[in-house]
């Protein structure tokens, strides 16, 4: 039987903006999004900080494993491209899951 490799990949979203714009649905879609693409995930609260801000961010770490293929990496990077567009942020960071950090602007 052949395996294949599976490795963690992280999203950081935060629970609102600096307008106030509430992202706790945007953050629910991305469990549902994960738990049908990759059969799971887990959520973890979490605060940010921010050289631009003093203020502590308050956010939810949505950890995921996905398989080392091309096709469950792009599906990951494709749902972290949406909450960077969906998010009026700076940027969403992602680990991805070789391991690297990418902070992704929506557009």
């Amino acid at each position: 039987m052949k395996t294949v490799e599976t490795r963690m990949a992280s999203i950081v979203i935060p629970n609102q903006n600096e307008d106030g714009d509430i992202f706790v649905p945007v953050q629910q879609q991305v469990v549902e999004m994960f738990i049908e693409d990759f059969g799971g995930a887990t959520m973890y609260e979490c605060h940010g900080f921010w050289s631009k801000t003093h203020k502590v961010i308050s956010c939810v770490r949505i950890d995921v494993a996905v398989d080392v293929l091309p096709e469950p990496i792009a599906r990951f990077m494709e749902i972290v491209q949406q909450v960077a567009d969906t998010c009026d942020v700076h940027s969403i960071m992602a680990v991805k899951p070789d391991g690297c950090v990418v902070f992704v602007e929506g557009e």
